[in-house]
């Protein structure tokens, strides 16, 4: 199948292969990406240049490369054709490398960019663990050519290109013009100005028709100059390491427009992350306006407006499968469910004052409503419209149950839970009853054809999960549930038994990680920190009873501080780092940055997580990229193009993007 889109200068081509509207809108999308490509991204002074060194190239330089390339291209086909502005010695020395092009740019070679070739080997579009993203990206002239096994690969491939190209003006009447083939310049364009003030040759032409006071302000047109896409030469086989790349945003405690949901799709591309973990809902609010049972949204958002519609869920998961991005919505239950009880109070469990009962008294209601009660029959049928709901609504394979911070006191104080518990003799076991309804839940949506994903307090309270189960490990301290359920790993483990004997304590680094200080130094440096003795402990229990993890717990984006470098410290994380086999180390499949809502919104959304999400995904996704420096680098150079792409990313400290003139918040 053959396609080509030609807009502007730049030719896209689709060949060899499969073509489809997916891989046909991310050429258009990328079309305009590159179109606005500021000059000068590589200047900022974070960088060391050696992401910037086409930028920092003089014109006489830059055209001295091009003319190496063309001579040298002509040499290879035996030409002998001789081409305008023939260079000097110390020219080709410059173009070779050897003198005056900087460190950073020796040995390197650049392309001017014209031809963009794509083929797709496969027409399996479908999102999932499964979906294969690798691809090759060969940078040479005339043509880029870009392979891949899915139209996703493409499109990463693609995202990685937009962001090793350069644009650079080409100045009228300059040697640079002569050498630049027709087909590889951009032409001039037209850009809006202001008319100048007083003095300007502007004002003066105002001035000569009548007085500047009595003109309306004018615009006039600016011409910009001739452009060329420049890009290093590259020839590359990239591939992700983890399968599972995502980013939780809560719609719950704040409502987030669909637009701020968007930017962070766009972002997340950028990044190459490849799975939205949406929380939909919470205690605070129920924004998702269902077909099936209305009366949620209806009386559990915070307005009538902050909701989303069922053609904006579909707008969404569009949005996002052209990007490559799954969505995966969270149905957080039993607990963080009292917005829902402001349609259905009855679906809640009652709480009872057991306090104020005095000796012999029965316990009286309180005003309070708890978990969802699970000790009814109709609850299960509520939760099966719900959840046949969700699937229609979003097609990924997968439903998040969550299932985390189950407080068990309503359960204890009401009288039919406590009936219910005694005929299934359970004792006061209550971590049995919560168990019972992950079960059901997990079986509800079994049927409805999702394999589910649930908090780790679902597998720490043993729930008996099915072998399909995706356990999300997100606690950064150690609680006794978690404790109990790693005990036995101690007898099989002396590395896992001598990190357990270790001093420290876990309920006080988990107050003092709360209270956003880090914990203190453990007696004679004996053991590792007890934020990451957890969740590798964890990691370590949950793969070795066989079931895949999901990392969330070092990326917590929500409690960093913006004022410091916090992503170098999601940056050194390394999912694999626990005691364990090859095969427990291959059940995990990635990770997500997680970016609770209580003090996130749409005001600052964007800002806050972006581009200190990039940090994990780059983790995520490339197993060699270790080195911190250089990461700052392309923290900065992502940062500028993000401002360019109107994603309003926070700074990285001192320097300058040329979309800080332009982007808004």
């Amino acid at each position: 199948m053959h396609a080509c889109l030609c807009m502007g200068r730049l030719q896209w081509k689709a060949v060899q292969g499969f073509s489809s509207d997916i891989l046909e809108e991310g050429f258009d999308r990328y079309q305009g990406i590159i179109r606005d490509l500021p000059l000068g991204l590589g200047r900022n002074p974070r960088h060391n240049n050696s992401l910037g060194w086409l930028d920092s190239l003089s014109d006489d330089e830059l055209a001295a490369r091009l003319l190496f390339e063309q001579q040298d291209g002509q040499a290879a086909t035996g030409s002998a054709g001789q081409t305008a502005g023939a260079a000097s010695r110390d020219e080709l020395a410059v173009a070779d490398g050897t003198a005056g092009a900087g460190a950073a740019g020796r040995g390197k070679r650049c392309h001017l960019v014209r031809t963009i070739e794509v083929s797709v080997t496969s027409s399996d579009q479908s999102l999932n663990l499964e979906t294969r993203e690798s691809y090759t990206l060969d940078v040479a002239s005339p043509a880029i050519v870009i392979q891949a096994n899915s139209v996703f690969g493409a499109l990463r491939a693609l995202e990685s290109l937009s962001q090793m190209l350069r644009r650079r003006r080409v100045p009228p009447g300059s040697d640079l013009e002569a050498l630049v083939p027709a087909e590889a310049v951009w032409p001039a364009e037209d850009e809006e100005g202001e008319q100048g003030g007083a003095g300007s040759e502007g004002q003066g032409a105002a001035a000569a028709a009548g007085s500047a006071a009595e003109m309306p302000q004018r615009r006039r047109k600016k011409r910009k100059d001739k452009t060329v896409l420049l890009v290093e030469e590259v020839d590359i086989y990239d591939a992700p390491r983890f399968r599972y790349r995502g980013l939780l945003i809560d719609t719950a405690r704040h409502f987030l427009p669909v637009s701020v949901i968007k930017a962070h799709l766009d972002a997340m591309t950028m990044v190459k992350m490849n799975v939205l973990h949406w929380h939909l809902t919470d205690d605070q609010s129920f924004p998702w306006e269902t077909e099936e049972l209305p009366e949620l949204a209806q009386r559990g958002s915070f307005e009538p407006e902050a909701v989303y519609t069922p053609a904006d869920i579909k707008e969404v998961v569009q949005y996002a499968r052209f990007r490559g991005v799954r969505v995966i919505p969270e149905l957080d239950t039993p607990g963080h469910t009292a917005s829902w009880g402001k349609a259905y109070p009855e679906l809640l469990t009652r709480c009872y004052d057991t306090a104020a009962a005095g000796a012999g008294e029965e316990p009286q209601p309180s005003d309070k409503l708890g978990p969802i009660n699970p000790a009814r029959n109709e609850t299960y049928g509520f939760l099966w419209r719900l959840i046949r709901e969700a699937t229609r609504s979003f097609p990924d394979p997968y439903l998040h149950l969550g299932g985390d911070e189950v407080d068990h006191e309503c359960w204890k104080s009401n009288p039919e839970v406590q009936a219910f518990m005694a005929a299934q003799k359970w004792g006061d076991d209550y971590a049995k009853l919560e168990g019972y309804y992950m079960q059901q839940v997990i079986q509800l949506a079994a049927s409805a054809g999702r394999a589910p994903i649930v908090w780790q307090e679902a597998y720490d309270r043993g729930v008996k999960l099915p072998a399909g189960t995706r356990v999300q490990v997100w606690k950064w301290w150690k609680d006794e549930a978690q404790e109990a359920r790693q005990a036995r790993f101690a007898a099989l483990s002396a590395e896992r038994r001598m990190a357990l004997e270790r001093p420290g304590s876990a309920q006080a680094a988990d107050v003092q990680l709360r209270l956003g200080s880090e914990p203190a130094p453990c007696a004679q440096g004996a053991c590792m920190d007890a934020e990451q003795e957890a969740w590798k402990a964890e990691l370590q229990a949950v793969t070795g009873d066989g079931y895949d993890a999901i990392l969330s717990a070092p990326w917590y984006l929500n409690l960093g501080c913006y004022a410091t470098d916090d992503w170098k410290k999601y940056y050194a994380v390394d999912p694999t780092d626990f005691p364990g086999t090859t095969e427990q180390k291959d059940r995990v499949l990635g990770g997500t940055a997680c970016a609770w809502g209580e003090y996130i919104d749409a005001v600052n959304s964007i800002n806050r997580i972006w581009p200190r999400a990039a940090a994990v995904a780059e983790r995520l996704w490339s197993k060699d990229a270790t080195d911190v420096d250089t990461a700052a680098d392309r923290l900065a150079d992502l940062r500028c193009r993000m401002l360019s792409r109107g994603i309003a990313a926070q700074s990285m400290g001192p320097g300058f993007c040329p979309g800080e003139l332009t982007t808004r918040m």
